[in-house]
């Protein structure tokens, strides 16, 4: 989902590891720069020139095919959402040499799963307690990320809030750090319940913005009336209201959007609570 941390692990990969390449190139928010006057071939062209070093040569020369599949590099493709972007920069008509390495990151499974056969799929997870914790306070309070321990409990509410997201914990912080007294504390923090914060919303919405109005209504239903009821029932249900749920469904999990959970032998369908919210504040709007 949008705010895990997809592009500062990319980040911090390519870091470490691109000296080990003869070329590399990390290319950010390929979505939102493929949508822009020039498009793809701007894309293409910024690659080209990373790799090569040199000013853009045409892709479709002999001598620039050559050369791009004898070396070895490391390119990153940040934010893809088309099967198109990863076919122009990084499929047959850019072929790289050998132990290259392509890295892609996504909102959405279904897009790489049907551009790269052999591609390892891995889904970024929340942070863990501790860390999500120590990241929020690091926000939060002013003196190096040390908390008062009479706020440690509030802390942790606000954290379990943000689900462990690694963007909301970052946003969400500032917000508490001017904050001098419990009770200020709790007034901000019930405050966000009832209005949430626009720059975490923001994000989140990219990905229902992207949905076609089948699914964009089945992700609304779910969040105002069915997160955690059995997936039959909900796709019975849905079905009766004229949406087309099995491959709706499929489409909204492949977008990071809904989960199926599997517990004592029955499937229920899950959302995260922040998506859950940017839901129902998109109906109430």
């Amino acid at each position: 989902m949008g705010g895990i941390g997809k592009t500062t692990l990319a980040e911090a990969v390519f870091r470490i590891h691109s000296s080990k390449f003869e070329a590399s190139c990390f290319l950010k928010n390929v979505r939102e720069n493929s949508e822009q006057a020039g498009g793809l071939d701007h894309l293409e062209k910024t690659l080209l020139k990373e790799l090569l070093k040199e000013e853009v040569l045409p892709v479709g020369l002999t001598l620039v095919r050559e050369r791009l599949d004898r070396t070895k590099v490391l390119v990153v493709l940040d934010d893809v959402s088309d099967s198109l972007q990863i076919e122009r920069l990084a499929g047959d008509r850019l072929r790289y040499g050998s132990g290259s390495r392509i890295i892609i990151t996504s909102r959405d499974r279904g897009t790489l799963g049907q551009t790269v056969e052999e591609a390892k799929i891995y889904e970024v997870e929340g942070l863990k307690s501790n860390d999500a914790l120590q990241l929020f306070c690091l926000h939060a309070f002013k003196n190096n990320g040390a908390h008062r321990t009479d706020l440690k409990e509030l802390a942790e509410k606000v954290v379990a809030y943000a689900g462990h997201v690694p963007l909301a914990l970052t946003v969400l912080g500032p917000l508490f750090s001017n904050c001098k007294s419990k009770g200020e504390w709790e007034e901000e923090f019930n405050k966000l319940k009832r209005f949430p914060c626009k720059d975490i919303q923001k994000v989140l919405r990219i990905s229902y913005d992207g949905l076609e109005q089948n699914e964009k209504d089945i992700f609304l239903d779910i969040a105002c009336f069915h997160k955690g009821r059995d997936v039959y029932l909900v796709k019975r249900t849905l079905a009766s209201c004229g949406r087309f749920p099995i491959t709706g469904i499929d489409i909204l999990i492949n977008r990071c959007l809904v989960s199926i959970d599997s517990k004592w032998g029955r499937e229920t369908i899950e959302m995260h609570d922040l998506l859950q919210e940017m839901g129902r504040k998109i109906v109430q709007e």
